[in-house]
């Protein structure tokens, strides 16, 4: 491959530069074997730059990756190629969108984590064997199932069982834990980003309304069905104010939810994507919520501008009708109620998606290995 001016700029980021694409001139001869890296990648590691200093094999590595999955992927840069009649247009990096390098990062920040996996297999472990004992009493006294928004109870359940305080035992009551609707929504969403493949908040909130439904994980009256089916009504009760779980579950105190921000639960979902064809659900699952998780927990101070998942002011209005229609089939199938029905109605706190150019410095700075 001959000398370009590509080429020049690639080796100028990859000793450290942060000098701009339309800035720069001198040609280098090729360094790799592969094809030039896209416009995107060369723009994410320019930007990598800017935050600090960035190990060698950091760079060559995220050189050597690709934008997975569908859309625009190694992208020409501008002025550096002669005019194609095929393939994507060439790009001036300055323009690409945060959404677009958030992408082009997904590849090199999946493989962090899965490098993080054994590469011997070990046999799976018992989790129930390392789990601390119970007190027969508690067990008896307060037995209980905690189901609902799996935003707001998995980090209840998790704690709970630290504690040695397991679900279930005789005659255990299930309490279906909600909250204002617009929030479960965005919970049901949030959860799916380290669990699942899931589309980005703005289409995932267009299409429930299409739908006309939140989907399993934010109806309630259809979680308090299933579970009235199988042990009766007289033991599925509705806690509508996490703040009335302590008393019911015979405990001091129970955890909210992860402190993750609007943003965390962008970077989560974009490399859940790549993930998901790079190993099975459950290893993903683990890698996200375990590995990935705690990074991003500790990266959420340093970044200002956090947001919360919201509904958006047009969709305000159906989450109201849904909600209200949600509250009175609640009530009126007469369960034990914890708390006023009315805390189902939305409480719209967020109306706003992730930042982008926010969730992009949460990946470089996950890239950079540094707050």
């Amino acid at each position: 491959m001959p000398a370009s001016r590509g080429w020049g700029w690639a080796a100028h980021l990859r000793e450290g530069g942060t000098t701009p694409w339309t800035s720069w001139s001198e040609p280098a001869a090729p360094f790799m074997a592969a094809h030039l890296p896209g416009a995107e990648v060369l723009e994410l590691l320019r930007r990598l730059n800017a935050t600090g200093p960035v190990e060698p094999s950091r760079a060559d590595a995220l050189l050597r990756t690709s934008p997975p999955g569908r859309g625009r992927r190694d992208l020409p840069l501008l002025g550096d190629t002669e005019t194609r009649t095929y393939g994507p247009p060439p790009v001036d990096p300055a323009t690409l969108s945060s959404r677009e390098l958030l992408r082009a990062a997904s590849v090199l920040l999946a493989e962090d984590l899965l490098d993080t996996v054994e590469a011997v297999p070990v046999r799976r472990r018992r989790w129930w064997s390392r789990r601390p004992k119970e007190s027969a009493d508690d067990r008896q006294r307060f037995p209980y199932r905690l189901v609902g928004s799996p935003w707001l109870t998995l980090p209840i359940r998790e704690e709970l069982e630290r504690q040695g305080r397991l679900p279930n035992g005789d005659g255990y009551t299930v309490y279906v834990l909600g909250g204002p609707l617009d929030e479960v929504a965005a919970g049901a969403w949030k959860f799916r980003t380290f669990t699942n493949r899931v589309n980005p908040w703005s289409i995932w909130i267009r299409d429930a309304q299409w739908r006309g439904w939140f989907g399993p994980r934010a109806d309630l009256p259809r979680i308090a069905r299933w579970w009235a089916d199988r042990v009766g009504k007289d033991r599925v009760e509705i806690v509508t104010d996490p703040a009335l779980l302590p008393g019911l579950l015979g405990v001091d105190s129970v955890p909210g939810p992860w402190e993750i921000s609007a943003e965390a639960n962008e970077v989560a979902r974009v490399i859940g994507q790549v993930l998901c064809v790079r190993t099975d659900l459950e290893a993903q699952r683990k890698l996200l919520i375990d590995e990935l998780r705690p990074r991003l927990e500790k990266l959420e101070p340093h970044i200002p501008g956090a947001r919360e998942v919201g509904v958006p002011a047009e969709s305000f209005d159906w989450v109201e009708t849904q909600a209200r229609a949600q509250r009175d089939a609640l009530v009126q199938a007469g369960y034990a109620l914890h708390g006023d029905p009315d805390r189902l109605l939305p409480s719209g706190t967020a109306t706003q998606g992730p930042d982008e150019r926010r969730a992009l410095a949460l990946a470089l700075s996950l890239l950079a290995g540094r707050p």
